[in-house]
């Protein structure tokens, strides 16, 4: 079960990740802010919650509470939560981690009509022998593309 779920976060973290429907989607973005693109190309703000599996929702970050936000790193907690898809993603159980959030790498492109400042990089922390598959921490790629 340990080495099944290492290999399915792991696949999970090679896909885009984002965020689920966005609460307010940014119309235009402020220069002086760095941000995050969700599953649909918005862009976003101290999320509350970060989907990695964008196709089912599968694997997401939610009650996140951010202590930082910042041109060049956010820091924050939130839950890790993970259908297990055993027997089948329908019935599934969900096993659910406390982790410790640090967005970094910010980089600047186009978007929304202007140059727009995003994460590019989300390392969660576990604790000792706390998150999946007793690992202490994850990274995540933030590679979703900007609607237009």
């Amino acid at each position: 079960m340990r080495r099944m779920l290492s290999l399915a976060l792991g696949l999970a973290g090679m896909a885009s990740v984002g965020l689920a429907a966005p609460a307010v989607a940014v119309e235009t973005p402020n220069p002086g802010r760095t941000y995050i693109v969700d599953c649909q190309g918005e862009l976003e703000y101290e999320p509350k919650e970060i989907v990695f599996a964008c196709g089912d929702g599968g694997v997401y970050i939610d009650k996140i509470k951010w202590t930082k936000w910042n041109m060049n790193r956010a820091i924050g907690r939130g839950t890790l939560n993970y259908n297990t898809c055993e027997p089948n993603c329908g019935a599934g159980n969900v096993l659910t981690y406390r982790v410790r959030l640090r967005l970094n790498q910010p980089a600047t492109g186009p978007g929304k009509g202007t140059f727009v400042n995003t994460f590019t990089s989300l390392t969660g922390t576990f604790g000792p022998n706390a998150g999946p598959a007793m690992a202490k921490s994850s990274k995540w790629a933030l590679d979703n593309p900007i609607s237009t």
